[in-house]
């Protein structure tokens, strides 16, 4: 078998392309990340019970959380289960603003990992094409 080497620069460009895409992949891989954290945090507001203070001299108020809440044998509305103080330390604004707020991170990053793979991918199928194409049959 013969097999003819790659020049020089196109080991050079082979590898920048490879570096190229692994670079995407961790970038896509840590905008993953940030929305998964996200997505974390709004699953511990909404599954967790809480308190709230009342201020320095009162009690703090325990109250359930959003998820689980039932006041009696049928849920009203988590207002009417818990109170007004409650529902509003866990307004739905905020939480539905951060779901909305992950939703490019969790976009992004599935582009730019995806995009990546790809790309190390294609330099492998174009790696053995050459390679292939290089050997002479005997």
């Amino acid at each position: 078998m013969n097999v003819t080497p790659m020049n020089s620069l196109a080991q050079v460009y082979d590898r920048e392309f490879r570096v190229r895409g692994l670079r995407q992949q961790g970038w896509g891989r840590g905008l993953m990340a940030v929305a998964v954290l996200i997505w974390l945090w709004l699953g511990y507001l909404l599954l967790f019970p809480f308190s709230v203070d009342q201020g320095a001299h009162l009690k703090s108020t325990e109250c359930e959380s959003r998820a689980f809440h039932q006041n009696g044998k049928f849920a009203l509305s988590y207002r009417a289960d818990t109170g007004e103080r409650c529902d509003a330390e866990r307004d739905w604004g905020p939480m539905t603003a951060g779901l909305l707020l992950s939703l490019p991170f969790a976009v992004l990053g599935t582009g730019l990992y995806v995009s990546g793979a790809s790309m190390g991918r294609t330099a492998a199928y174009a790696a053995d094409v050459a390679r292939l194409n290089a050997t002479k049959e005997i």
